[in-house]
């Protein structure tokens, strides 16, 4: 009897899960419709930083129409996109009163992914209101990612990294059916969306009676746009880089797919853990000097370059 890996049942059961919900919300064209535009980050792949919350869940970082950053639930059972009621304010979204659905221009995930012109419904459900009052996950939860913004991606998720793949799919689910109502009647919603709400007063009587968990403090943190590879020679760990995020700071300062990390401001590299600790108190417009080799047909040659941090989510 063949044995799976935790990695590879898990990226099983998302296909799985991926394929029946696209055959059950698929929705045909309309005869004599014109095609949209192809997105240009259809076929990428993008490296997806994640955190995992003490309570298990998959936390990843966006930012609402170019602000953030917010920490937004990764969960395929919530069917849409949620924003919470506070995280809209700071944001500026003002859901209208006859609308359900509140549109957003642009959503922009950690790691380069953007997605435009999606619909969100602003609202608190049990999952945010129960876990934030209760502070279980060590974070405050802004929003969900649900169904019709993942069905986009295909997920690869790796429990022993700290990144996820999310490549960009040429799909577009469609939006739930909202239920008619009469003049002066309030939207409830699809049945799917009222039922994550349900759980939300038990979940805050829940907080008052247990006491709500302490808060993790959040702090801006720069971003290089660059990707490492370890690998192993003579038994000693070497970094490569893997891939430039175009635009980036290592992208402006001549960083290069298969560049030879040496130094991190002036200390040897010793494999990826003392690359992050070289790193982890990186700021938002500090400059940094990283060392490289770089090797071409005609040799090799060391190099130095600058880059200064960009604004990391």
């Amino acid at each position: 009897m063949t044995r799976l890996t935790p990695r590879l049942a898990l990226t099983l059961a998302t296909a799985a899960l991926a394929l029946t919900l696209t055959r059950a919300l698929a929705s045909d064209p309309q005869p004599g419709a014109k095609p949209p535009p192809r997105d240009s980050q259809i076929g990428q792949s993008f490296r997806v930083p994640y955190r995992l919350t003490d309570t298990n869940h998959f936390l990843v970082r966006v930012r609402i129409n170019g602000k953030g950053p917010f920490n937004f639930l990764v969960d395929s059972g919530a069917p849409a996109l949620f924003v919470s009621t506070e995280s809209a304010k700071r944001v500026g979204l003002n859901p209208g009163q006859d609308q359900f659905w509140t549109p957003i221009d642009r959503l922009d995930l950690e790691g380069g992914a953007r997605l435009d012109h999606v619909k969100a419904r602003v609202e608190d459900p049990f999952q945010l209101v129960g876990m934030n009052a209760l502070g279980l996950p060590g974070a405050t939860i802004d929003g969900i990612l649900g169904f019709t913004i993942l069905a986009r991606f295909q997920l690869e998720i790796d429990p022993t990294q700290n990144r996820m793949t999310w490549t960009r799919l040429d799909y577009e689910p469609r939006d739930l059916p909202v239920p008619e109502h009469k003049p002066g009647e309030q939207k409830s919603g699809p049945r799917e969306v009222q039922a994550m709400s349900t759980l939300g007063p038990i979940a805050k009587g829940l907080a008052f009676l247990i006491g709500r968990q302490p808060e993790e403090q959040r702090h801006p943190r720069g971003f290089l746009g660059l990707e490492w590879s370890q690998e192993l020679t003579a038994g000693r760990p070497q970094l490569y880089v893997r891939s430039v995020l175009p635009g980036s700071a290592a992208a402006k300062a001549g960083l290069e797919p298969g560049d030879l990390l040496l130094r991190i401001k002036g200390q040897p590299i010793d494999g990826v853990k003392g690359a992050r600790t070289s790193l982890a108190e990186l700021e938002p417009g500090e400059k940094i000097v990283l060392f490289i080799r770089r090797s071409r047909a005609a040799g090799s040659r060391e190099l130095s370059l600058e880059l200064t941090a960009g604004d990391g989510l």
